[in-house]
């Protein structure tokens, strides 16, 4: 295992409130990890802080490997684009950052038909619903072979069987040594999908294994109630 990326004393403050207090983790090259944490709990801004969008108030982030990871970031909210006239395949193709498009056409084609959105690769990226167009960014976001994928709430506004696809690609390309970090509202995608868990609630509640997460106790402390935790095998 080899540490990626180290996040020391992180705080961060926005209109006088605490988002983030002292909080610390390291991510390893075989991370599969998970964020919880209720609504305003800091678990976005921590993915920022990941990808370098936002410059926390306090606190070091370190690359033990000098070398800054290249990052693919599926945001939260994905960018309104009402008057585009790009074709997804256009969207797909800014993922390979300066690599020319007609190299790597094969592999658009190739990824897509895994995620079964083939047929929708000559649309206007205008006419996709909601969940295509986050398998499209989903896909933008692996397409150019990052050292770590960064996303943010990947499981909404898709269906149960597209979710387990899209989870089955992760751990495959996780299997890579390719971390991957995610956040979800959905105990079950992370407790069945992510081999670590952090759960925060703007301090760092819990950062360990998914096996030793699953109990009463590290719930409660993140989501300040008691619940009952039931694990099943699979998605569909």
């Amino acid at each position: 295992m080899t540490k990626i990326l180290e996040l020391e004393g992180i705080n961060v403050i926005r209109d006088k409130n605490l988002v983030l207090d002292n909080v610390s983790l390291s991510i390893e090259d075989t991370d599969f990890l998970g964020l919880l944490g209720p609504s305003g709990s800091g678990k976005t801004t921590l993915l920022k802080i990941i990808c370098g969008l936002i410059t926390p108030d306090t606190g070091k982030i370190k690359f033990p490997q000098r070398t800054k990871p290249k990052i693919g970031y599926l945001p939260q909210k994905i960018p309104f684009l009402p008057n585009s006239p790009a074709t997804v395949m256009e969207i797909i193709s800014t993922g390979f950052n300066s690599k020319p498009f007609t190299d790597n056409k094969d592999k658009v084609i190739a990824i897509s038909k895994e995620m079964a959105i083939d047929h929708l690769l000559y649309q206007k990226i205008t006419e996709l619903s909601g969940g295509h167009t986050q398998l499209v960014f989903l896909i933008r976001a692996l397409i150019g072979e990052p050292d770590m994928i960064v996303l943010d709430e990947p499981s909404s506004s898709i269906d149960t069987k597209t979710q387990s696809k899209i989870f089955q690609i992760l751990t495959n390309v996780n299997a890579k040594n390719i971390p991957i970090v995610f956040t979800s509202h959905d105990t079950f995608a992370v407790t069945n999908s992510a081999n670590r868990i952090a759960c925060i609630n703007k301090k760092l509640d819990y950062h360990g294994s998914s096996k030793d997460f699953l109990s009463n106790k590290h719930l409660a402390e993140s989501y300040g109630y008691n619940v009952d935790v039931v694990s099943h095998h699979g998605h569909d």
